[in-house]
């Protein structure tokens, strides 16, 4: 195993979710193709994107995360095979490339705020920060310090492992 310690102050989320589901951290061909095919799917599917139209500004972010994601078996039945692992590869580098979007979808939809498109020239947390803070008519550059905290905190959450209400059930009763 690695050190959760070693992995965040010289990994980054991409390296350790191709830790994760690869079982070792990735050479750097593999982490740039891993990129890019994250990358290419990015972008939500037009007709899903409606999907926050029809929900109420004021719903809970998880709700609407919750329900873009069941949603999304609708337009990519392509990777629904639960005994294809070709198709739970597509389904899980999806996964990763969308719910940044739908995450930021659900906090602008919350604010009152235009949803941008993914702005694939920037890296992956940068494009997460610009999806919600960015606005359309603004130029928006993320501080550094800002970036790799966010990418370290993802990358705790990532090696958890336990919902937050298994890990407040664990503490109380220890």
């Amino acid at each position: 195993g690695y050190s959760i310690n070693d992995v965040a102050e010289n990994s980054t989320f991409l390296e350790v979710a191709w830790l994760l589901i690869y079982g070792e951290l990735p050479s750097a061909d593999e982490l740039s193709e891993f990129d890019d095919r994250i990358r290419h799917h990015t972008l939500l599917h037009e007709d899903l994107k409606r999907l926050f139209d029809a929900l109420p500004h004021n719903a809970h972010p998880m709700s609407v995360l919750s329900s873009a994601v069941s949603a999304m078996s609708t337009y990519y039945g392509d990777s629904l095979s639960v005994h294809d692992p070709k198709q739970i590869e597509l389904s899980t580098i999806r996964l990763l490339a969308k719910l940044p979007v739908i995450a930021a979808y659900a906090h602008k939809k919350s604010v009152g705020q235009a949803l941008l498109y993914p702005d694939n020239s920037r890296g992956f947390v940068e494009n997460f920060l610009w999806l919600n803070f960015g606005l359309r008519a603004e130029p928006y550059v993320a501080n550094p310090v800002l970036i790799r905290a966010l990418d370290r905190l993802l990358i705790l959450h990532e090696d958890h492992e336990q919902n937050a209400s298994t890990s407040t059930v664990r503490m109380v009763g220890s």
